[in-house]
């Protein structure tokens, strides 16, 4: 008797565990989706580092980004090399400025990475991809973290706000790298001109098309 109800009480345990981080998970997904859902349009500049896995700190680059809902942005790298990554929502252009070269992608749904999907704001996409939790919820500082929940070269993303804005993302790769981005200055809800968005490669540029139409 005793037994059966020591295996009792274990597995009501285990039920309200998972009921527990259920709603947690839930309440994570949807404190996430708030504040996702608080702007249509983003800019602030930024700036970006690696560390390795003894916290040594790679190269700083910075520079400015634009995000206009759905996916429609423009990210340009201003030092240390000058390179500017535009979408008009059909098509990615990666332009090298020092290399004079363009690389043209087509924009695909079903291959839109977990930084496109948080940058559009998709919590519901996120959510299928991702097992959402919130680390930290402190005041104005809230904290989640997302990890694939299928095979994938990353283990983590940490997103970091103050307030509604979206302050740092954290990429942590399965070899334990670091990749941080820093976001300051940044503006909700703009007007943004449409040719912000459009690219169109200078005269002299070595253009490479990828677009895996076959």
């Amino acid at each position: 008797m005793k037994v059966l109800g020591l295996l009792k009480t274990l597995v009501i345990n285990a039920i309200l565990l998972f009921t527990m981080s259920s709603v947690q998970a839930a309440t994570a997904v949807k404190q996430l989706e708030s504040l996702m859902s608080n702007f249509s349009n983003y800019s602030a500049q930024f700036e970006q580092f690696t560390k390795d896995q003894q916290g040594r700190k790679g190269e700083v680059s910075k520079g400015r980004m634009s995000v206009l809902r759905p996916n429609k942005f423009y990210w340009e790298t201003i030092t240390p090399f000058a390179q500017l990554i535009v979408s008009d929502g059909q098509y990615i252009w990666i332009y090298d400025e020092d290399l004079e070269q363009a690389t043209r992608k087509q924009v695909k749904a079903d291959e839109t990475n977990g930084a496109a999907l948080i940058l559009n704001g998709n919590v519901a996409a996120l959510n299928r991809k991702f097992t959402i939790s919130q680390l930290i919820d402190r005041g104005d500082e809230k904290l989640f973290e997302l990890a694939p929940k299928t095979e994938s070269n990353f283990e983590s993303i940490q997103l970091f706000f103050v307030g509604k804005t979206l302050q740092e993302l954290m990429l942590t790769d399965i070899l334990g790298k670091q990749t941080s981005i820093l976001l300051s200055n940044a503006q909700l809800n703009q007007t943004f001109e449409s040719s912000l968005f459009e690219f169109e490669p200078p005269k002299g540029t070595d253009i490479m098309i990828d677009d895996n139409s076959n």
